[in-house]
């Protein structure tokens, strides 16, 4: 079989292409980052660069599938899937898709008819109120509460649209303010237990294949795990998963979500992916192969598979795992609504694991290393780094080289990963601050543009005199890079990303965060962490481009319009 698979992480993407690439298959990919540790994977035969999903993607999208006459595509991503959904009818004619029903599509994307369906069959839900105001929520629940959007995405808006957890009627009020204005917002009572994942595979409503894993690690407030361990199949689990989708004659894969108390038996229903999720790496080490079966079901009409797997293997994404386990070293384990774990338990179980060759890893594998020694490495240069340019005179002369970049500089590029957060208010800053006679442009990262900056962004922005309202991302390529005197990045994954696909613009590129005096030389990644990320980040960048002198936000407004020109 010749496919095509689109996305670009390390866990959902990179699985599916070695699933599909062990089973034989030629694997072709796009609407991935090139750079990215995924894209060293053996079993991809050809990469294809598209437009961005979010621009004027449809005819290139149509070209390729006519010239390359693929068996399948798998959408591997909800922005992807989502955008295929809605040109189905032009685009299933070209060849075969993994597209989910219109009707399971509707129910399975958005939680509150998830909710309303399950309700109906009998299954178990969260109590929840749908709310359109701030107003109509006071008194209705005891703190904390979860906040719903109606779905983890939304065309139009950057980004996942992300689940919430609110401690406090100030917090739940200002969580509401950002989540509103895009639509009503599902308030749910907060159920304390574990995650637990039930991962079909369907036909026509009938169940072909199933796996269940548990989280061992998941984030204190809840959301998908860093480390997560395969389980027998729960029979009263199974059932609902098969009932809720049997309902929707469903066809295709799907992970559906449940948290379940250990202590009492008691459990509800979450959420229902309608795609590849985060955790298949276990199901597939455990020998439920779910996208080689979805590609024989697909193209091949098989629908007989072996049903039995290993239970008790463990899998783990190092890259988060290490993350969770700082945030679980600092946690308050007497507060039973974090998921936090006694550090014994946390030691004993990660060497129980190795012991006993139980433990996995999400991204590194014998017959496919690169991926997971890219990651190591991107790891290891986190670490490294940070140490190293506390060093006084590193610092110094980073900063005397990018000073020295900069006072010849005519056309200066901004580039983070996105171009929605830190490279456009550094841009709009730039051109208010360091005058006219100069260009200054701003670049992502990843294959999308024409997104616009979030509402967290533009409002941590205007605080500081400057409007992103009108900001729309555009991708770096390599006429960009070539035309520019001075690129500034803000992290090392921005610079290591940007001298790998360029390397004969290394010595043009240049931390943003080493023209300040002092403070961290890196400006990490806001997106997704609330204003106060926002402001924080903006605050790093306002101390490396603004004048010695404190500027105002009122002297940032007056210095834009001055210098319009300049941009």
């Amino acid at each position: 079989m010749k496919i095509l698979v689109l996305g670009d992480d390390t866990r959902a993407f990179l699985s599916v292409v070695r699933s599909l690439g062990r089973g034989g298959a030629e694997v072709h990919v796009a609407w991935h980052d090139p750079a990215g540790p995924a894209a060293r994977s053996r079993y991809i035969r050809k990469a294809h660069a598209l437009p961005s999903i979010e621009g004027a993607w449809l005819e290139p999208f149509q070209a390729l599938m006519r010239a390359e006459r693929f068996d399948l595509v798998i959408p591997c991503t909800d922005p992807i899937l989502a955008s295929l959904q809605a040109q189905r009818a032009e685009l299933e004619p070209l060849g075969k898709i993994y597209l989910l029903s219109d009707e399971a599509f509707e129910v399975t994307s958005c939680k509150f008819k998830t909710a309303e369906l399950a309700r109906s069959l009998g299954i178990p839900v969260a109590r929840e109120l749908i709310v359109d105001s701030k107003e109509a929520i006071h008194g209705a629940f005891e703190l904390p509460v979860v906040l719903k959007p109606r779905t983890s995405y939304q065309p139009g808006l950057p980004g996942k649209r992300k689940v919430r957890k609110a401690y406090s009627w100030a917090e739940l009020e200002r969580a509401l303010a950002e989540m509103l204005p895009h639509g009503p917002v599902s308030v749910q009572e907060n159920f304390i237990g574990r995650g637990v994942g039930v991962e079909v595979l369907m036909h026509e409503g009938k169940l072909l294949l199933a796996f269940q894993h548990i989280r061992l690690h998941e984030p204190m407030h809840g959301g998908g795990s860093s480390y997560r361990q395969g389980q027998a199949l729960d029979p009263a689990l199974l059932d609902a998963s098969v009932r809720l989708l049997a309902k929707l004659r469903y066809t295709g894969v799907a992970m559906v979500e449940f948290k379940v108390d250990p202590e009492s038996g008691r459990w509800i229903l979450i959420e229902v992916n309608g795609r590849f999720w985060g955790s298949l790496p276990l199901a597939i080490e455990s020998g439920v192969d779910f996208p080689h079966a979805l590609a024989e079901l697909l193209v091949r009409g098989r629908t007989e598979f072996p049903r039995r797997y290993r239970v008790g293997l463990c899998s783990r994404n190092w890259r988060s795992d290490l993350v969770w386990l700082r945030k679980n070293w600092r946690a308050d384990r007497t507060d039973p609504t974090l998921a936090a774990l006694p550090l014994t338990h946390v030691l004993t179980e990660t060497l129980w694991n190795l012991v006993t060759l139980k433990e996995r890893s999400d991204t590194f594998t014998l017959d496919d290393p690169m991926p997971g020694l890219a990651e190591v490495a991107e790891m290891a240069n986190e670490i490294a780094r940070p140490f190293l340019t506390r060093i006084p005179f590193v610092r110094r002369r980073m900063r005397a080289r990018a000073l020295a970049a900069l006072s010849g500089a005519r056309r200066i590029v901004f580039v983070c990963k996105g171009n929605i957060c830190r490279s456009p208010f550094a841009e709009h800053l730039a051109a208010a601050w360091w005058g006219a006679g100069r260009e200054y442009v701003s670049a992502a990262l990843l294959p999308l543009s024409e997104r616009p900056a979030p509402p967290e962004a533009a409002e941590a922005a205007r605080k500081r005199g400057v409007d992103l309202s009108a900001h729309r991302s555009r991708t770096l390529d390599a006429g960009l890079v070539e035309s520019a005197d001075l690129i500034f990045v803000f992290d090392a994954q921005n610079h290591d990303a940007v001298v790998e696909r360029f390397p004969q613009a290394a010595q043009k590129v240049h931390f943003l965060g080493a023209l300040a005096e002092s403070g961290p030389l890196w400006i990490t990644d806001p997106f997704g962490k609330g204003v106060g990320a926002f402001e924080r980040a903006y605050e790093l960048i306002w101390a490396a481009i603004t004048p010695p002198r404190r500027a105002s936000a009122a002297g940032v407004r007056a210095a834009a319009a001055a210098n319009t020109g300049g941009r």
